[in-house]
């Protein structure tokens, strides 16, 4: 249920790109669901082991955000890596600056919470070892407080779960 991100019925997906050696990766907005329009304060995750995991990123808890949050499960997980909202991580990413944005009038510069790393070298790598039947994907979520790096099956479930005021409190 994956799609890309446009502008318009005629614009290309938004993306971004970095070269990095020998290999060019970029990043692409990626919407597993409609209505993705603001920013992500927190991230939360959990891994089962034989690979999977599920991931539960906050959106009701921003100013004027959403009543709702958005629960993302991956199978298939090779690469599961959370860390602090900061610029230079462990895992490659593009430059911040080369990021898709949000846009829209209330966050216009601010980065696009859910992203996908085309030719990542950490993608190229697994994907050569693992059959190409068993298409896999390197998934980059950000919130204001963390980021996730998830590599995993291109095929991910996807869920709004709403949120009770004084679930939120």
């Amino acid at each position: 249920m994956d799609k890309s991100a446009s502008l318009g019925d005629d614009a290309p997906p938004r993306r971004s790109t970095e070269s990095l050696g020998t290999f060019s990766m970029h990043a692409e907005t990626w919407e597993p669901l409609d209505g993705i329009c603001g920013p992500c304060d927190r991230i939360a995750f959990s891994y089962i082991p034989h690979g999977s995991a599920t991931v539960h990123m906050s959106f009701s808890g921003t100013a004027g955000g959403p009543p709702r949050d958005l629960l993302l499960r991956f199978t298939q997980v090779i690469v599961l890596s959370g860390e602090d909202e900061c610029p230079g991580g462990f895992v490659p990413a593009p430059a911040i600056k080369s990021l898709p944005k949000i846009g829209g009038a209330n966050h216009p510069t601010w980065t696009f919470p859910l992203l996908k790393i085309v030719d990542s070298e950490p993608l190229k790598q697994y994907q050569s070892m693992r059959p190409q039947n068993l298409p896999i994907a390197h998934f980059f979520m950000i919130s204001l407080d963390n980021l996730v790096h998830v590599i995993a099956s291109s095929d991910v479930h996807a869920a709004w779960c709403n949120v009770h005021p004084a679930a939120s409190a």
